[in-house]
Order: structure tokens, then C-alpha cells, then sequence
């Protein structure tokens, strides 16, 4: 697996620190988040100086994060959506950041769990046209308190988008709460899988856990050595991204707090 730090997990960088810290740790690749980078375009950086540091640190910066509130909009106000899906490609684009992370909605009381996954995967194929247009490609989801709650929901919309630039990320947390089985991971297309959000929880009943109540990899309850052993049985050697959400290590040292996110994951790369 490729080692690759979200920069939610040192939220309080920014840009040129997240990337210094990242390299520093011994990360490959890094997240950005779409607020921190156009506050990077707001300060009169361009895309071309973040390139270069990127390549100065020998990082990949593998998925923009992240897009959400499209799955159930209107036909009138879905303009809006694509137009900023199409900000979101273009910053790919323009970054050398091959895809961006799709987030599903909530289930809507009016709509079933089927038309509810019908219509998201409707949704996704429109946003996939727009993005294919900068050759960048549109990574889908699933949330355990959402619509698509499972790996088995996110396949379902990502085949039924029909679109080759449409792909999936599993987050393992997300995975967790939604009860995700060992069974989905077993059988799923793993070609569609482009990138992993990897990380434990802590212990308690699944709906109280938030994302604040995430942990690094190994200090919690879930069972990652089986899902990371499922992976590499099936050959599957992609980004492998620790995404917490946890105030208190912003706080910290972003260099420490680097450093003891990759020394965490690497019994699972």
C-alpha cells in the first residue's frame, strides 16, 4: 500500500506546512481540502508554485476533498452543482491531482432507500461528464449515516453511474459504522477501487460515534489487520490515507503529529 496523509488529520496547517510535515513523516501522498486551497489562491500562490512544492517533497497529491450536497438536489438547481463540480476538476486539473472525493446525502424522508441510490447515481454520472472534460476523475463515498451507508450501496451507484471515471473510496470508519462486511470487500470490483480512508475508532454502541471520534490506526476497536489483509490477498496495492478529524491533535505539533500517523499505519501497508 501508499502511504498518504488527509490534511483534515493536521488541520491546523496550512498548505506549504501540511506538505513539509507530510514529506517530513515519510507520507507519498497527500489530501488537500478544497477551504485550504482557495485560501492558498487567495494569497496569491498559484498552482504551479504548489506543483513545485509537491514535486520538491516527492508528493503525489492524490484526491481534493471534498464534494457533497448533490445526491437529491432538483433538476432546477442542479446548475449550481455542476458548476461546482466543474471548479473542483478544473483545480484537479490544475494541481495534477487525478480525481476528487463524491460524499452521498443523508436519506431523504420523501424518497425510498432505492430511489434515494437511483437518483445519487444519476447525479454522480452528470458530475463524471463534467469532470472527464479535464480528464479528472470523480471518487465516490459511501457514509455510514447516508443514503449509500454501505460497501454494497457504493457499488451499486458507481456501476450504475456508468461512467469510467467514476471510482470508489472506502473510509474505513464509514465502513464500520455501517456495518460493512468482510463478505462486500471479498466480492466487490476491486479495479474501482481508487483510494482508502484508514483509520480506527474508539470503542462505544455505533450511533454515538462522530468523526471527532476517530483514532490512528491500531489504537481502537476496529479489525484493520483483516481488512488490510483482504486487500493485499486480492493484490490491491493503492493510497492508503489517514483521515481524522480530532481537535486535539490540532492542537499538537503538526510534525508529530505526522510523524505518529505514518508510524501507525505502516503495520498495515
Amino acid at each position: 500500500m501508499k502511504p498518504c496523509l488527509n490534511q483534515s488529520t493536521i488541520n491546523q496547517t496550512d498548505i506549504e506546512t501540511c506538505v513539509k510535515a507530510s514529506a517530513s513523516a515519510g507520507f507519498k501522498g497527500v489530501e488537500f481540502r478544497m477551504p485550504t486551497l482557495q485560501y492558498y489562491a487567495a494569497m496569491n500562490h498559484s498552482s504551479i508554485e504548489l506543483k513545485k512544492l509537491l514535486n520538491d517533497h516527492d508528493l503525489e497529491s492524490v484526491c481534493l476533498n471534498s464534494f457533497e450536497n448533490f445526491c437529491h438536489v432538483s433538476e432546477s438547481d442542479f446548475d449550481a452543482v455542476l458548476h461546482r463540480a466543474k471548479e473542483f476538476s478544473t483545480l484537479c486539473r490544475q494541481m495534477a491531482c487525478k480525481m476528487f472525493v463524491c460524499c452521498p446525502n443523508p436519506l431523504p424522508k420523501n424518497l425510498s432507500k432505492a430511489q434515494a441510490l437511483e437518483m445519487t447515481a444519476d447525479r454522480l454520472a452528470k458530475i463524471a461528464q463534467v469532470s472527464a472534460q479535464d480528464s479528472v476523475g470523480v471518487a465516490f463515498e459511501f457514509l455510514g449515516d447516508a443514503s449509500a451507508s454501505t460497501l454494497r450501496d457504493a457499488v451499486e451507484v458507481v456501476e450504475a453511474a456508468r461512467a469510467s471515471n467514476v471510482g470508489l473510496i472506502i473510509d474505513t470508519f464509514h465502513y464500520y459504522l455501517g456495518r460493512s462486511t468482510l463478505d462486500m470487500l471479498r466480492d466487490f470490483p476491486l479495479e474501482r477501487l481508487w483510494a482508502v480512508h484508514f483509520h480506527d475508532a474508539e470503542p462505544g454502541p455505533l450511533e454515538t460515534l462522530t468523526d471527532e471520534k476517530r483514532l490512528l490506526p491500531g489504537k481502537g476497536v476496529m479489525k484493520l489487520h483483516e481488512f488490510a489483509g483482504l486487500l493485499k490477498e486480492r493484490g490491491w496495492d493503492g493510497w492508503f490515507s489517514v483521515e481524522l478529524f480530532r481537535e486535539e491533535y490540532w492542537k499538537r505539533d503538526p510534525f508529530q503529529v505526522a510523524k505518529e500517523s505514518m508510524d501507525s499505519l505502516k503495520p498495515f501497508l
